[in-house]
C-alpha cells in the first residue's frame, strides 16, 4: 500500500468512525492490527570494544501475513531494523534477506513471509566499560495480507550483550 493509500484509508477510517460516534456515543473503534509477527533477538555472548559484531533478529511472520521488504516497492514502508541511542554503541549496515513476492492487491511486491532473519552490524567504541549492556533495537514495519494493509507500525526490544575488558599490550 502506498503513502498516499494508507493516508486516504486512514481518513476514510477516522471520518467513518466519527460519525458513528457521534450517533452512537457508546461505539468504540478499534484500529489495532491483529497479532501476527514474534521477534528472536541473538547476538554474541561476549564482544570487544572496537571489533564489529553482529545482531541477529529473527522474526517470524504467521500465515497469511506478511511486511513490506527492505528495498520496498517504491512508494511502500520499508521494513527496518536500527539500533537505539547507546552511549559508546554505534549501528553499521543493517543486511536484509532476499524478498519473496506476494500479490496484494491485484499488483506484485517484494515482501518477507514466515521466518526471516534481520542482521545489523555494531561497534562498541573503546571507551565502553566492560559489563553488561542490553541495547536498545527499533523494529518498524507495515503488515499485510492479500486483502488489506494496517497502518505501520513499530516494535522495541533489546540484545543483550558483555563487553569484555580490553586486552592488555605486553
Amino acid at each position: 500500500m502506498t503513502r498516499n493509500e494508507i493516508a486516504r484509508t486512514l481518513i476514510a477510517g477516522f471520518t467513518f468512525t466519527a460519525s458513528l460516534l457521534g450517533t452512537l456515543p457508546e461505539a468504540k473503534a478499534q484500529f489495532a492490527p491483529p497479532k501476527f509477527l514474534k521477534t528472536k533477538v541473538a547476538a554474541p555472548a561476549l564482544i570487544t570494544p572496537g571489533k564489529p559484531f553482529t545482531i541477529t533478529v529473527t522474526l517470524m511472520i504467521d500465515k497469511p501475513f506478511h511486511v513490506q521488504s527492505n528495498p520496498p516497492k517504491e512508494n511502500y514502508i520499508p521494513t527496518e531494523l536500527k539500533l537505539g541511542v547507546m552511549k559508546g554503541f554505534k549501528a553499521g549496515k543493517a543486511t536484509y534477506p532476499k524478498p519473496t513476492e506476494a500479490m496484494t492487491g491485484g499488483e506484485k511486491l517484494p515482501v518477507f513471509e514466515g521466518k526471516v532473519d534481520l542482521k545489523l552490524e555494531v561497534t562498541a567504541d573503546a571507551s565502553v566499560k566492560p559489563g553488561k549492556y542490553a541495547l536498545p533495537l527499533t523494529l518498524s514495519y507495515q503488515g499485510c495480507n492479500d486483502k488489506v494493509c494496517y497502518p505501520p507500525t513499530s516494535t522495541a526490544f533489546k540484545a543483550n550483550v558483555t563487553v569484555a575488558s580490553a586486552k592488555k599490550k605486553g
